[in-house]
Order: structure tokens, then sequence, then C-alpha cells
């Protein structure tokens, strides 16, 4: 792991270490870093994303960069985990290299960023806009000598009412002419006045709704005036150079202190700024015009956007600083807005069921009408929320990284090119990637096809572990202890199903599924009671309800009332954006949830040691 005892001048700007350029291709930028700094550190800081799923630790092996110029010595992380031909052709790990001036290297076009089209497409319910922005238009009379009424007073004469001016409200008067009568533009909140402008435009009134995962970052620009979602911006989170769960980057902090926590709310910072960018770029809009913002995500994640340490999260009792919905200045935390924006972080339930979760049962309309429904959102952490009986009840699992590409030997995220999913017909095996393209890993949907189909094909057996296929099938099967294989394609990008990923999905799969029996368990609900179960996140916006029961990820019910509804945590929050009201509902559905420790639960213990086994199909 990165050594950040001190903020040297690659990071802080500044200081002894002098700035060396390097070039990344395909792309052709020059970026600087410091000497003192590994390639990681440097391109994360960047916003260029490479996987680390062991958080630099130099034992993942998949933040392969290539040399183009002159490949620096191997280190032996390089060796362990790089093939020969590999280090012959210039692949490096991005961890274990540190800058050197004039090189030149190659990024992997799977991993520079998440296109836009793997953001499942917002939703918004039928409602009337409520932002609590709004725009205005005001004459202000010319002064008249002799009196003493300032332009601030003569605006608030025009409007008839008494309001707070912004900063920028006041510059914007200091320009109002001495002998006519002006127009401006401006536009409020409430009895705030955020902006004026001369004349009758105020420009674009627009907002962001940003849902902050573990592993991704999601920024969507609303117009707030229409409604409309203007663009749409994905990419990973940079804080994987630090690791890929939140334990990880909270011991990060605990370990490096204040520096360590400064490191890594720059660096989220640093990501959604670039996304601010490149959705403000695409809609053709300037930054400016954002006057408000609201956040979701897991309480780690908001803790650290804050710069709010998350030590005490990770041991017990498990306390985070906040959970209530709190209202910040943009520019308070560095993100970018017009400088009297507003920014909301949503209300969580407890230290690890956050403010996505809240926001995906506004967005889902959990247990309305009196149904009984589950919402399952698989990630990182795998979050589970029942509503039964007018009750709603949670719980947080450690699913691990599996599910989204991460600490699978040849995965990936959902991204162009990963295998979404897997059908073995007799000795035939098909591979579907998302985009329709060459197959460059495996994903988390994919891996649960894969399973589901090997264990149909007798290839892994209920305990989970690799035998050799019969007829044609068993020449794609390797034997060799923890490297044991099945290989889905082969060429030059060969795809594999190893031991340990099949291990690492059963962990995710056994956690998630006895959280869930053990909540159905706690209220005396059957899984065939349930009328709805919806799966959220990215690993839900591609997932086939045949293949989560197949592999015992879901309890059996009937296929149609499993719903896969991406990314709720960004519809939840693009809701609360557009209907300011909205927030007290997200306020009092936190507060009616009951949070059930699985730590303690006896319970869950005996069902996650009975879910690890996999059902024959």
């Amino acid at each position: 792991m990165p050594d950040h005892s001190s903020v040297d001048a690659g990071f802080a700007g500044g200081g002894v270490n002098a700035e060396l350029q390097f070039t990344i291709k395909p792309s052709g930028r020059t970026v600087t870093g410091s000497p003192s700094r590994t390639y990681a550190e440097v391109l994360i800081r960047h916003a260029t994303s490479v996987p680390m799923d062991c958080g630099s630790m130099g034992t993942c092996g998949k933040c392969k960069i290539r040399f183009l110029s002159q490949a620096p010595e191997p280190s032996s992380a390089d060796v362990r985990l790089l093939t020969a031909e590999d280090l012959s052709a210039g692949w490096r790990l991005a961890c274990q290299q540190h800058v050197e001036a004039h090189a030149v290297i190659e990024i992997p076009e799977s991993t520079d960023h998440l296109p836009t089209e793997s953001t499942a497409a917002i939703s918004l319910r039928a409602e009337s806009l409520h932002p609590g922005v709004e725009p205005f238009e005001v004459v202000l009379q010319p002064p008249v000598r002799g009196t003493s009424e300032s332009s601030e007073q003569a605006l608030l004469s025009a409007l008839g009412e008494h309001c707070l001016c912004s900063l920028e409200t006041m510059r914007s008067l200091s320009e109002r002419p001495r002998g006519q009568s002006v127009t401006f533009a401006g536009v409020r909140r409430g009895d705030r006045i955020l902006d004026l402008r001369p004349g009758n435009d105020p420009g674009e009134v627009l907002g962001l709704a940003i849902d902050i995962g573990t592993t991704t970052l999601a920024v969507h620009l609303f117009d707030l005036l229409q409604g409309k979602m203007r663009a749409s911006e994905v990419d990973f989170n940079p804080q994987r150079a630090v690791g890929a769960d939140i334990i990880s980057r909270i011991g990060y902090v605990r370990e490096h202190a204040q520096v360590g926590l400064q490191y890594l709310q720059q660096t989220i910072v640093d990501g959604l700024n670039a996304l601010i960018y490149r959705v403000c770029e695409s809609a053709h809009v300037s930054i400016g015009d954002i006057y408000r913002t609201v956040i979701a995500g897991n309480p780690t994640m908001l803790h650290l956007l804050a710069g709010i340490s998350p030590v005490g999260i990770d041991h017990s009792p498990y306390t985070a600083v906040f959970l209530n919905s709190m209202t910040v200045a943009p520019k308070d935390i560095g993100l970018q807005a017009h400088p009297a924006a507003e920014a909301l972080f949503l209300p969580g339930i407890s230290s690890y069921v956050g403010a996505d979760i809240v926001a995906g049962m506004l967005a889902t309309s959990l247990g309305g009408g009196g149904r009984t429904e589950l919402l399952v959102d698989v990630g990182t952490n795998g979050e589970v929320v029942l509503a039964a009986d007018g009750r709603l009840m949670a719980c947080s699992t450690a699913a691990g990284p599996a599910f989204e590409g991460a600490t699978i030997r040849d995965g990936m995220g959902a991204v162009a090119g990963a295998i979404e999913d897997v059908v073995i017909d007799g000795d035939l095996i098909q591979c579907s990637t998302i985009g329709g393209l060459p197959p460059k890993g495996i994903c988390g949907t994919g891996l649960i096809g894969a399973v589901h189909e090997l264990l149909k094909a007798g290839i892994i057996d209920s305990t989970g572990r690799l035998i050799r296929g019969r007829g044609a099938l068993s020449k794609r099967s390797s034997s060799e202890g923890k490297e044991s294989h099945f290989v889905l394609v082969d060429g030059a990008f060969p795809v594999s199903i190893y031991q340990q990923d099949i291990r690492a999905f059963q962990l995710g799969k056994a956690a998630i599924r006895a959280g869930i029996d053990t909540l159905l368990h706690s209220v005396g609900v059957a899984p065939q009671e349930l009328d709805r179960v919806y799966v959220a996140g990215a690993f839900g916006t591609h997932l086939q309800p045949a293949r989560a029961l197949g592999t015992g990820l879901l309890p059996m019910i009937r296929q149609e009332r499993i719903h896969a509804v991406g990314n709720t945590s960004a519809q939840g929050a693009a809701f609360v954006l557009l209907d300011e009201r909205l927030r007290a509902d997200t306020d009092a559905l936190a507060q009616r949830v009951k949070f059930i420790d699985l730590g303690s639960s006896s319970e869950f213990a005996h069902r996650y040691i009975d879910q690890m086994a996999f059902a024959k199909i």
C-alpha cells in the first residue's frame, strides 16, 4: 500500500520533490507526478481509473500498464503476477513502479473509464416539479440622490420581501447603472437570492443527483425547471487505489490519520469533479449554473466526501459521526457548482446501511400499498431491506467485491467487453458481452451465469469444487489446486473461472442469502409470500432471475416477482433533487427502519454456513 505519511509535491503542490511529466496512451494526455509516487497513485489522482482490488498491495495483478518507452526493471510482484511474455512486452504493475520522467505508458482501453451506457436510465415519477430553486425577474429604478438606500435595499424593496443576498448577488448589483432603470434576472431558493444577472435571462437552472458507490461514481445532470436529465456520466471510484472495500479505506485513514483522510477526501472530490465537468461539457452548459446537488452513498463514502473521519465505523460499537440528512455548501467540500449552491447529503439508517439504501427505498416505493417486498442491493456491501406488515427491517452483509468483478482473477467492471452471461449447450459455450465486443474479462452477472451453467453441467459440485467435465468440456478444465480453472474463452484474451473465483462467489452469495433468510424468519414471512423482490445496483442491471435462483443467491420464488431495478440510489437522489419535499420522506423512512445486527445473530451464522453449499440444478 502506498505510504502517505506526508503530503508531497505530487499531491499538494510545492515541496522538494520535482514534478515529472509522462504521457498516457492512447489518449495522448500528459500528466505530472512526484517521483516518490507510483503510477497508480498519480493516475488515480488525475481521474484515470486502473483496477486495484488489493489496494496497491501488489497481490491482485490487475493494475497493468504497458511502457511504450523504456520499461523499468520489474518488481518482485511484477515477476510473480505477470507472465514472461507480458514482462517482455513492457507490462508492469502501476502500483509497483514509481514515476519516471518522459515515460510513455499505455492503459488498457477497458480500464480507462466506464461508458455512460453502463448507467441505467433514471425513470422519474410523473409528479409536479418542486426543486425549491426558481428564476425571477426584477426591475430596479435608478438611484435617487439624497437617499441612503443601497442597491441591496433597492432590490429587496422591488421584490417586496426580505431576502438574504449571496455574495454573487452583491457583485452583480455593483454593475447597476446610476442614471437609468435596469432589469435583473436572478435565481432564488426560498428567501435566499443565489444569483443576479443584468438582463432578463437568468441562465440555466441545473442540479446534480450523485451516487457515490464503493466501486463506482455516478453523476446525473438535470434541468430543474423542466425535470429532464440533460447528461449522465459514470466512472470507477478512484479510492480503489487503497482497496476495493470500505474496511480497507477506513483502515487507511486509521493508519495515516489526517493525511490519509485528506488524500481520500481529495481523491473522491477529484473523481466527482471530473464527472461534473464531463456532464456539463456533454450538455453544453456552465458549471456555474448548478444550484442544487443531492448526494447518496453508504456512510463511509459520505464521511470521506465530507472530510470527516470514518474511523469507528469498522469496529465495535460501529459508530458513525453522522447519519441524519445534512446540507453543506459544495465549495466547502471542494465540489464544483455555483458559489451559492447547496448540497444535500441524504440520511442513512446505520453505519452499514446508508443513504443509498434510503434513496432506493424511495425510488421503489418499498412496501407501498401494504405489499410485502424485499430490496436487495448487491455490491461490495450487500444490504437488504424487508417491508412486511407495515414494518421496515434492514441488515447489511459483507458480500465482498466479487459481484462487481473485483477480486475475480479475470474479473472487470460491467463495461463494454465484459462477459455478462454464459450459456453451456452440450459441448458448446456461448459468452455474451456488454456491447457485443470481444470478451476482455468477466463482470459480476457473468460470474453468476458461469457458476450457474457449470453447476448444471456438473463441473462444479455442491461444495463449490471445480471438477473435470466430460467430453469436449474436459479439455477446458485444468486441475492445479488453487490454480484450478475452467476456460470460458481462449485466444488472445483468454477468460477463465478459477477455483478462488468460485469461493469468492460462495462467500458473497451465502452472506446475502443468509441475510435475506434471517430477516424473513424474524417476522415470520415465507419466501413465497413476497410480492416483489427488487435487485438494485449495477449487478442488478444485467441480472437474470433464473441465475439468481439457481445458484441460491435468492430464495425460491416465482421469477416474475424478481425485478432488476438498476441504480436506485441515483434514482432516489434524483427524486429528491426535483422535489425537495421528498427530503422529509427520506428522513422519515430512515427513522422507521429497524436495523438488525447480523454480527450478533446466531441465526445468521447458522444460515450462512448452510448457504455456502450449492443445491442441485
